[in-house]
């Protein structure tokens, strides 16, 4: 008689990262299951969880564990029970299918749409002894140097549990800000800390995005939303990991031996929002042009249209440009048509015929062909490669 596999989710699904995993393992469960999913709790109902869990794991019961990193990890690893684990602390945890960011793909991401901003001074702002804060840092850092610039970074106090003592760790936030040269733009290594960096520039009355510009990582809608103005941040699409990580999950629960510990997830483009809506540029008239451009990205722009937008001659407008940017207004468009086009094959799951209709290309070939110039592979390939199926 066939049994279902029983799969204890102890991650708790507060983060978007968390929350996204979780939905990547639900439709895969969907597709192949049945799976039955025994979900920790909330802490007002959480009483007798732990004790059910360790009497559960002891009785055999659990065919498959997803987890972060528990407080009883040693127990359920002497379990030897297949399982998940997606660690904060450290990169693998030995005797698990690990799931993991290229964080430095992250790191040179965020640099790259801060250095495409214009700016000139950089700060990384992350937490202590998080593994993959201190790598996206790393990465960030190693980026901005190579091309030609100091990144600085912020040093949080070394106390535990400091993300709960706010109020005593902000006033440094604020000395450390007010320190740094302005305009700066600094990545975060989430977008929590992204809330906490903009909490203190508003208590420090520091203008953002005109001084401090703001990138997050993990794109969480209720926290960059919500903010004012709202955060940028970079998509890692955890669906796509979290159902790539139970198909393997599900293999070694069928006693196949699983050659892949690790599996890595890549970070598929920055959401541009209004903290770092900036082109640090000193002609303001190409500015303008840069904002109207992003603004209408949705429709085939020509170059007359943005010259007659911010009322410049269309060959003033193409010399201005590119010597303030060092790339044609046409490029520019382009490039925002891709991000956008980016956006939409990760986020929704229109075909690319769909999505060249909704942005007006002529056809899904003229989409197609401007989409592999500047990322290097199909629209079809870059979604298969960054999302679920």
């Amino acid at each position: 008689m066939f049994k279902a596999p029983k799969v204890i989710l102890l991650i708790a699904p507060t983060r978007a990262f968390d929350r996204g995993l979780l939905q990547g393992l639900a439709r895969y469960a969907n597709e192949r299951g049945p799976w039955t999913f025994y979900r920790e709790p909330p802490h007002y109902q959480a009483i007798d969880w732990k004790k059910k869990v360790s009497d559960r794991l002891r009785a055999g019961q659990i065919d498959g564990i997803i987890m972060r990193e528990p407080e009883r990890i040693d127990e359920i690893i002497r379990q030897k029970i297949p399982g998940i684990c997606a660690p904060v602390t450290k990169r693998t945890i030995e005797g698990f299918i690990n799931i993991t960011i290229d964080n430095g793909a992250v790191g040179s991401l965020a640099a790259d749409h801060l250095l495409r901003c214009g700016f000139r001074h950089f700060a990384y702002c992350g937490l202590e002894g998080i593994y993959w804060s201190v790598k996206r840092g790393e990465a960030f850092c190693d980026r901005v140097g190579k091309a030609g610039y100091v990144c600085q970074t912020y040093r949080p106090p070394r106390a535990k549990g400091i993300q709960g003592l706010w109020e005593k760790e902000e006033p440094l936030l604020i000395d450390w800000l007010q320190s740094l040269p302005k305009p700066v733009g600094i990545m975060t290594c989430n977008d929590d800390r992204a809330q906490h960096v903009l909490d203190a520039c508003h208590a420090a009355q520091i203008h953002v995005p005109s001084e401090v510009a703001i990138i997050g990582v993990d794109n969480d809608e209720f926290i960059c939303r919500l903010a004012n103005p709202p955060l940028s941040s970079i998509c890692l699409n955890p669906q796509m990991l979290g159902y790539r990580a139970a198909q393997w999950l599900d293999r070694v629960i069928a006693g196949e031996k699983c050659s892949e510990t690790v599996v890595v997830g890549k970070p598929t483009h920055v959401v541009a929002r209004s903290s770092t809506n900036i082109l640090l540029v000193e002609d303001g008239e190409v500015s303008d042009a840069i904002r109207f451009i992003r603004e209408h990205a949705d429709r085939p722009l020509q170059v007359d249209d943005v010259a007659e937008a911010v009322a410049m001659s269309r060959r003033t407008l193409q010399q201005r440009f590119s010597k303030a940017v060092g790339r044609s207004v046409h490029s520019q468009i382009l490039r925002e048509r891709v991000n956008r086009i980016t956006q939409l094959l990760v986020e929704t799951d229109l075909t690319v015929t769909q999505i060249a209709r909704k942005l007006n290309f002529s056809s899904t070939k003229q989409l197609d062909r401007v989409f592999t110039k500047f990322q290097g592979v199909t629209p079809t390939t870059y979604r298969v490669e960054h999302c679920m199926k």
